[in-house]
């Protein structure tokens, strides 16, 4: 929760001396890409990465010319493979999100290109837990899981990242990469949190400005 404190004071900095713009824009748009997940935590042992997907839409309002605030809505696909918890027994552990992150970030423009970096806060509701030990064939509910503790269906973490766009002519093309630090835990009564990179394709429009 102090973490938390402190990110929601910095932000509040930020927003409050940000230079005025002489005209707000509003961008709207699609993104979609890969992440590459793993689990970490003093209850979590051994654990390896695991490659998903996700998916999605996101906002960017300017504040001011170099100055945003973004928020997105992400299908995403996170855990890790060969996770042991507590040394027992390895397993593929398979999560899915709905992931919503609020962003402040900064950005520089030059001959039709800019690039942004960015920090924030995100709140994810927990879609489906499946897991799968190296002996099965087939995976179960974390529920159903007898090994495992209640699964916590809101996950918080700290995104980050950079990214870069191209002026098309009327909407913009860019990547974005973004680690995901988790904050709370996937469990009960454990220490297992999410982590992971984000590799992502965004396309654009801005609306007003």
């Amino acid at each position: 929760m102090k973490r938390l404190a402190s990110f929601a004071i910095a932000l509040a900095l930020v927003v409050a001396f940000a230079p005025r713009a002489e005209a707000q824009e509003l961008r709207l748009g699609l993104t979609g890409g890969a992440t590459t997940t793993s689990v970490g935590g003093s209850s979590v042992t051994l654990g390896n990465w695991k490659w998903g997907g996700m998916a999605g839409a996101f906002g960017q309002y300017f504040l001011a010319r170099q100055t945003y605030i973004g928020l997105d809505a992400n299908w995403v696909q996170k855990g890790g493979n060969q996770v042991a918890i507590a040394s027992g027994e390895l397993q593929d552990l398979n999560l899915e999100y709905i992931e919503l992150p609020l962003t402040i970030g900064y950005r520089q423009q030059f001959d039709g290109w800019e690039s942004n970096l960015y920090i924030g806060l995100a709140v994810s509701f927990q879609l489906s837990c499946k897991i799968k030990g190296t002996s099965s064939s087939s995976s179960v509910d974390c529920d159903d899981a007898l090994s495992l503790a209640s699964k916590n269906t809101t996950d918080w973490s700290i995104p980050f990242g950079l990214g870069f766009n191209r002026d098309l002519g009327g909407s913009l093309l860019g990547i974005d990469i973004r680690y995901m630090l988790g904050l709370s835990d996937i469990f009960e009564n454990s220490s297992i949190k999410n982590r992971g990179w984000q590799f992502a394709l965004k396309w654009s429009t801005p609306i007003g400005g």
